[in-house]
């Protein structure tokens, strides 16, 4: 399979790959592992009980699946979409890429990983002819929110998903 793109770091090299079928345990036990950290960190962000393997399945059908590999270990993922109507409602704008599920392994955090991957989804967008980025955030995660801040992704609204509050950030790509 092609590389999408390639990551030196002081742990070595990294490749981003887009997903297939054959993925869906990796991607699985991705979520999986970030939902129980962030449990264990008290983090109300995500629950093991939110993944499956036919959510993975349903992942790879309707969104654009990246998984970085680390030597043979995937090491960190994200999806992308075209569309988000469930949280940008009037807003939603098939002209954006969504970031959803944007994960490093616990192993691999301190890398600038996170940022890389951003980096190549941005780059990505802008050669579909996409005219910005867009993503959601759990409000109550300030750290998350600076994460995201830093990347360049503007706060546009915040968001009631049934009492699970999010902030809407997009950034706009220039033409």
């Amino acid at each position: 399979m092609e590389s999408a793109a390639m990551f030196s770091t002081e742990q070595g090299r990294f490749e981003l790959r887009r997903a297939e079928a054959v993925h869906a345990g990796e991607m699985l036990t991705l979520l999986t592992e970030a939902a129980e950290v962030m449990e264990q960190q008290g983090r109300k962000q995500w629950s093991p009980s939110l993944f499956s393997l036919d959510l993975m399945k349903q992942y790879l059908e309707e969104r654009e699946v990246f998984i970085l590999w680390h030597e043979d270990k995937a090491a960190g993922m994200f999806t992308l979409q075209y569309g988000d109507p469930d949280y940008w409602g009037k807003r939603d704008d098939p002209s954006y890429g969504y970031l959803h599920r944007l994960t490093v392994r616990f192993a691999y955090r301190g890398l600038e990983l996170g940022n890389k991957m951003i980096s190549f989804a941005e780059s990505y967008l802008v050669s579909k002819g996409k005219r910005g980025f867009r993503l959601d955030c759990v409000s109550h995660l300030p750290t998350l929110n600076r994460f995201y801040q830093r990347q360049g992704f503007q706060f546009v609204a915040e968001q009631d998903m049934g009492g699970r509050i999010v902030n809407l950030y997009e950034k706009n790509f220039v033409s």
